[in-house]
């Protein structure tokens, strides 16, 4: 064979196999894999109230400010009855969330939680994911016992974030929590300190003063008795078993000590002894 003809058979055999290489990547395309998209972690701690958590939110980037968050959820310590057209902006089909009062936010309904999300979801599905592990921890059990309490769930978990932010130790919780249905039954004023904090949204003590106790506020405990509209801070599973099974005594004050030791007495005299341990 001569050169000329091996040259052509050879530009023959490259030609037609980058022909049949094309057709075959024509019907074979190569799978390019779609990368990960980045996950962050977010920490949400029992007890957090919806400043909390919407602070927190603007630190991990997913809001530029604590509005972004309230647009959503409803601001805190607010009864939109009183203001026209406002009120939570959130779609979410869940059976928790049909529990809520209508004219508040969404305090309560957030579940205190450790989160895998995606570092570029939107707030509106982070939101939500707090609310529906909210709505997974309400098992058959859960709602079992809801029925058999005589209370709404939207009660039990108000109660439960009056007992999160009222107790530092799980032991106190379900003897608090009796203490504070049966002020509750009798149509008593709670006077918890931490619905006060709620209202006029201070922090870093455990001690409010006579104006903020005298604030016009359904949240004010100290003010109007019974519940308030709604819960004060977003408790853990635990507060809310405690609401649910409080444990049956025969006090009926209770305080937290410097020492993080519950003291009860059963009179108010023996209240107002305990005061030293503060």
């Amino acid at each position: 064979m001569s050169l000329r003809a091996k040259v052509l058979l050879l530009i023959f055999f490259v030609g037609g196999s980058f022909f049949v290489f094309k057709i075959y990547r024509h019907f074979h395309p190569v799978y390019i894999p779609i990368p990960p998209r980045p996950e962050v972690t977010i920490t949400i701690i029992p007890g957090w109230n919806l400043r909390q958590v919407a602070e927190y939110l603007v630190l991990k980037g997913f809001a530029s400010t604590t509005d972004d968050v309230y647009r959503i959820t409803g601001e805190p310590a607010r009864d939109y009855r009183m203001v026209a057209n406002r009120g939570p902006h959130i779609e979410l089909d869940t059976s928790i969330t049909q529990f809520k009062e209508r004219n508040i936010s969404y305090e309560g309904y957030l579940a205190p939680e450790t989160y895998r999300v995606f570092a570029d979801a939107r707030l509106e599905d982070v939101i939500k994911k707090l609310i529906k592990e909210r709505d997974k921890q309400f098992t058959a059990d859960i709602y079992k016992a809801v029925n058999k309490s005589g209370a709404s769930v939207h009660e039990i978990i108000t109660m439960a974030s009056i007992v999160e932010r009222e107790v530092k130790h799980d032991e106190d919780r379900t003897k608090v929590a009796d203490i504070l249905w049966r002020r509750v039954r009798r149509g008593w004023a709670l006077q918890v300190d931490s619905s006060v904090h709620y209202a006029v949204d201070r922090t870093g003590d455990v001690f409010t003063t006579n104006k903020e106790r005298d604030m016009d506020s359904p949240w004010n405990t100290y003010k109007y008795p019974g519940l308030p509209p709604g819960p004060i801070s977003n408790p853990g599973l635990e507060s809310i078993k405690a609401a649910l099974s409080p444990e049956k005594n025969e006090y009926w004050y209770f305080l937290s000590g410097r020492d993080g030791k519950m003291y009860y007495g059963k009179t108010l005299e023996e209240h107002n002894a305990n005061k030293k341990y503060l």
